[in-house]
């Protein structure tokens, strides 16, 4: 399984030794120390914030990762040579942006396309390296069709650009490859990366399991609804779908295995729930504070209407491991094997306390980056409440490698989005590819979002959430604002479906993480997580028709709308997996789902509510009578 595990988790990276080894973890804190610095303190000036951050990724991502398998053992000449030349090329752009801006606009000298020529290669190199061809290949697309702009089809066509205004765009202009993905990165999303790592070697981890363990562990499945609690608490720091399997996978899937869980069934309740934690606050994933940036919406109101979305996804996830355990009789954990929950959070409360501060930090008005700092320095602060938890500067020195180590997955893809980003700006295909999905949907709000999930769901392949959310929000978010949604909700509705790939066949990633560690056929638990996440889908429509789900309304309508998801939810559940208090057949799983989608949508709005309810309660009553029949307990 270990040997498995590697393959998928970390399929190029190599592993280092002795000064090589000491010179990387060097570089990884200094690049976490340096941008948890500017997080707390500001930054010393745009072009050293934006260039840094490349320059640090480009050195410890051509050491991690080899060009291929063969020079897999140490770091050749090769590698050397391009974090020389990937170094001098940010550098470059650093120092000589001012003078550029000032002088050079669209007037660019043979130093600026060269370095540029160079910034850009390496930039689709290290995405290769380290993610594979999906995102280069979209990068690639996106640059040389601003040359063949006159061959491409229909409305997509333009008179196309020469090499060095193709070049000068990307590389100069600050919408390309320095515009707003890597100032997004560096100032919310890497600063939250270094917290996590700051959080896990402070032993935060353990407890979020342990207490998950502790409040669940006893009851029927009860390792899979640990799963769910545990990845709810780190996925909304880690903001990582695979980071939070691998993290939290390693012990939940075992067990869930262990009590009588499917392999493919345990791995896919992993991935599932680990997907979510992209979309939990306080948190969240990398994706929502690129969101924030593009609406310009303070980064609080994006999770405050995030969070009750969030629990019900969770909640759907419960129910459906619930009775996935009900039918597959998986059992709890043993009493010996289940920590202490009183002693538990007596020894780990402290734990939460910096999420809070986040949170307070926050609603305060303090930027994301600044949350980030103190929500650093105050888990050092409280490490010290317990001996065994202490960190001092060894382990504040580790903290910080761990940050940016973690970030090099995420750093990556930096400068290929930012390549796409340059190739739609200047090729004007934002407005088109809108366009287009307008014209497919025929004004059709309803089949607009259709659209939006299956383009999603491909676009994703492949692809970390950030990067699919991204393209997304250019190619599907104005088409829908065009169809009178609110740009912020057009946005969350990118977001969410930018997750689907997670757990979509044909590729999903954090599935396919999940089949590793369960030692399961990836296929079947791809389609499995599809099973146990598809309420996923129905989120989309409902931020458009039901915004009370994001706290939009008044405090009678959206509690309405809870109480109804909230009943809803367990009918859906039962429909899925062919269980409730006994197994359902056809018939009764087709009246659950009934049931469900009138209290989903009340097209007819109380009158669909009361059908709802009444299906739902005839659906229970007579579950409980053929349960007492059959002699089943309840």
């Amino acid at each position: 399984m270990g040997e498995e595990k590697q393959k998928i988790f970390e399929p190029k990276t190599r592993k280092l030794e002795g000064q090589t080894l000491k010179a990387f973890n060097i570089f990884a804190a200094l690049f976490a120390g340096f941008y948890l610095y500017t997080a707390g303190f500001g930054i010393f000036s745009t072009e050293s914030h934006r260039a840094m951050y490349l320059a640090f990724t480009f050195v410890l991502c051509f050491m991690a990762y080899p060009a291929a398998k063969r020079f897999k053992e140490k770091v050749t000449a090769l590698d050397y040579a391009l974090i020389v030349f990937g170094v001098a090329s940010m550098l470059y752009w650093m120092f000589a942006y001012p003078n550029y801006a000032m002088y050079r606009i669209a007037f660019p000298n043979a130093w600026d396309f060269w370095f540029g020529v160079i910034g850009i290669i390496l930039c689709l190199e290290v995405t290769r390296r380290v993610l594979g061809n999906v995102l280069l290949v979209l990068g690639i697309i996106f640059l040389v069709q601003l040359y063949f702009g006159r061959y491409l089809p229909g409305i997509l066509a333009h008179p196309g650009f020469t090499w060095e205004r193709i070049v000068e765009f990307t590389y100069s202009d600050m919408q390309g490859i320095f515009g707003v993905v890597v100032d997004t990165f560096a100032s919310y999303i890497f600063p939250y990366i270094i917290f996590g790592a700051f959080l896990q070697k402070s032993g935060a981890g353990d407890f979020f399991i342990d207490i998950a363990c502790a409040a669940t562990g006893k009851w029927t499945g009860g390792p899979a609804k640990v799963a769910v609690l545990a990845s709810a608490f780190f996925g909304s720091i880690s903001g990582s779908s695979v980071a939070n399997v691998v993290a939290t996978g390693t012990f939940t899937i075992p067990v869930m295995k262990k009590v009588g869980y499917k392999p493919e069934d345990a791995g896919a309740i992993e991935a599932v729930a680990s997907t979510g934690g992209q979309f939990m606050p306080p948190v969240m994933g990398a994706g929502a504070f690129i969101l924030a940036s593009f609406t310009e919406t303070p980064y609080i109101k994006i999770a405050l209407m995030s969070a009750l979305p969030a629990i019900l996804y969770f909640y759907s996830v419960g129910w459906k491991v619930h009775f996935q355990a009900v039918k597959d009789g998986a059992m709890g954990l043993r009493k010996e094997e289940i920590p202490d929950l009183k002693e538990t959070f007596k020894n780990g409360w402290h734990f939460l306390l910096p999420l809070i501060l986040i949170v307070v930090f926050l609603v305060r008005g303090y930027s994301p980056s600044m949350g980030a700092f103190l929500g650093c320095v105050s888990t050092v602060a409280l490490s010290w409440r317990r001996r065994e938890t202490r960190m001092g500067l060894r382990e504040i020195y580790e903290a910080l490698v761990i940050g940016g180590k973690n970030s090099m997955s995420t750093g990556a893809t930096v400068g290929t989005l930012g390549i796409i980003m340059a190739g739609i700006v200047l090729g004007g295909l934002g407005p088109k590819f809108s366009a287009m999905l307008i014209q497919a949907s025929r004004g059709n709000l309803f089949l607009a979002i259709v659209l939006v999930c299956i383009v999603a769901t491909i676009i994703g392949m492949g692809l970390i959430t950030t990067a699919s959310y991204i393209v997304l929000s250019i190619v599907a978010a104005p088409a829908l604002i065009s169809l009178g949604v609110d740009k912020v909700i057009a946005h969350l509705i990118c977001f969410w479906t930018a997750t689907f790939s997670n757990i979509t066949p044909p590729v999903c990633v954090s599935a396919f993480a999940g089949a590793a560690i369960a030692e399961a056929d990836p296929m079947k638990t791809g389609l499995s997580a599809l099973k146990f996440g598809l309420f996923l889908f129905i989120i989309p429509f409902t931020f458009v028709y039901y915004p009370q789900i994001l706290g939009q309304g008044s405090a009678m309508e959206v509690i309405y709308f809870t109480i109804t998801y909230l009943l809803a939810i367990p009918m859906f559940a039962a429909a899925l997996i062919g269980q409730f208090y006994t197994k359902l057949n056809m018939l009764q799983r087709i009246w659950a789902f009934a049931a469900a989608c009138a209290l989903f949508f009340p097209v007819a709005g109380f009158v669909t509510t009361l059908i709802g309810l009444v299906l739902g309660a005839a659906f229970f009553v007579l579950q409980r009578r053929q349960t007492q029949s059959v002699g089943v307990a309840v």
